[in-house]
């Protein structure tokens, strides 16, 4: 098995000696991940592994791909934000113009979106965990205004009582379906990712192989062959030590959606009853002529991870990035900040993958050793209930 995604820690601080006393804490919640697992109470493992969802998905966009110029998908949160941090990874220019995705209830954003698309060759996703979401139903509202007929719409929902999925067989619509035990941030692997992006072209079965090879790596209970569960501990014990802010800075601009769907993922699962790290997302080296003043030379309230494509090393600018990359991790260590290193291997859908398993494990993960559930979202839930 090819090892992909590495991970460095060795300028975070923590010695192996130091990580190795917390293997029975690590045992007991390695142990709860397991038990979801088998018991198929958590199915984010599983997705990568599901034989049927790429076929279906593939035979569809097959098919929409002869009639059909543009999808325009509707979601917002973890409907979307697990495509748009792929997208421009496994395309330069995000898939666009096929590719359109569309979140906020913004009337303006939301017009330019409609007066640039040709209605008679635009087919609509819309897509919604639990076919209630207050954003997408108004957007797709104001979609239907414009579409010819309903056969230009493909629903992407839970099989449950919501309004999306009740309406969607009432109208006999194509329907791809979300795993009832698969939380919408932890859903990149079903059709709410890989529905457009076969669509739009882009290799589906590589970014699955990934999150298949992370999936079957990252499943050991022996901290010292999980870097996982080591990224897991030591930003646990980073901030149970006052560092309570997670900073994710990867040397690559079209990584940057990447830094939005972790930090969706981190604060959404572990923010809560007081706890929790606050995620936030800088761009290197960009960003080194304005956070990382803070970062540097602020209040040690941070841990940063930096994150690099190997495959950069090979051009002039791309040797740039890596040099700027090794001297903030050397000030940032230097300064006393811990700093977790990521490197990817290339820019593909296998590396993405395998780092989007490795992220939701992690997460999981974290979550049972802070004594959490990781899979809720309680105060999110008291928003909605004042919007309808």
């Amino acid at each position: 098995m090819t090892f992909m995604v590495t991970f460095d820690f060795s300028k975070s601080g923590f010695q192996d000696g130091r990580l190795a006393s917390f293997q029975e804490e690590v045992q007991k919640s390695h142990e709860h991940l397991e038990r979801e697992r088998k018991t198929k109470a958590v199915g984010f493992w599983d997705l990568p592994f599901d034989a049927k969802m790429p076929k279906a998905v593939a035979a569809f966009a097959d098919t929409a791909q002869k009639r059909f110029k543009t999808l325009l998908v509707l979601g917002i949160g973890g409907s979307s934000q697990g495509l748009k941090a792929l997208a421009p990874v496994l395309d330069p220019a995000g898939f666009k113009p096929r590719l359109q995705i569309l979140e906020n209830p913004d009337p303006a954003a939301a017009n330019a979106c409609f007066e640039n698309l040709d209605w008679k060759t635009t087919l609509v996703n819309v897509v919604s965990k639990s076919g209630n979401t207050v954003e997408t139903l108004a957007l797709f509202e104001e979609c239907r205004k414009h579409l010819p007929g309903k056969d230009q719409i493909v629903v992407t929902t839970g099989d449950n009582n919501g309004l999306l999925c009740k309406w969607a067989k009432k109208e006999d619509l194509t329907f791809f379906e979300i795993p009832e035990n698969v939380g919408g941030r932890f859903s990149v692997f079903s059709a709410v990712g890989l529905l457009p992006l076969a669509f739009a072209g882009a290799d589906v079965m590589a970014l699955l192989k990934g999150a298949q090879n992370g999936a079957g790596r990252f499943q050991t209970a022996l901290l010292k062959t999980n870097p996982v569960y080591q990224n897991g501990l030591i930003h646990f014990l980073t901030d149970r030590s006052g560092k309570n802010i997670s900073v994710l800075m990867p040397y690559a601009e079209c990584l940057e959606e990447f830094g939005r769907w972790y930090a969706q993922l981190w604060a959404e699962s572990l923010g809560k009853g007081g706890k929790g790290q606050t995620p936030l997302v800088a761009v290197g080296p960009r960003d080194q002529h304005s956070l990382a003043q803070l970062f540097l030379d602020g209040p040690r309230d941070k841990i940063v991870t930096l994150l690099k494509f190997e495959e950069d090393r090979k051009t002039t600018l791309g040797s740039l990035l890596h040099k700027e990359y090794n001297a903030t991790a050397e000030a940032l260590q230097e300064a006393g900040v811990p700093v977790v290193g990521v490197t990817l291997p290339k820019r593909d859908g296998a590396s993405m993958g395998e780092l989007m398993i490795a992220y939701e494990i992690q997460t999981a993960f974290t979550g049972h050793l802070m004594g959490l559930n990781p899979y809720d979202q309680p105060a999110v839930e008291k928003i909605k209930k004042r919007i309808h």
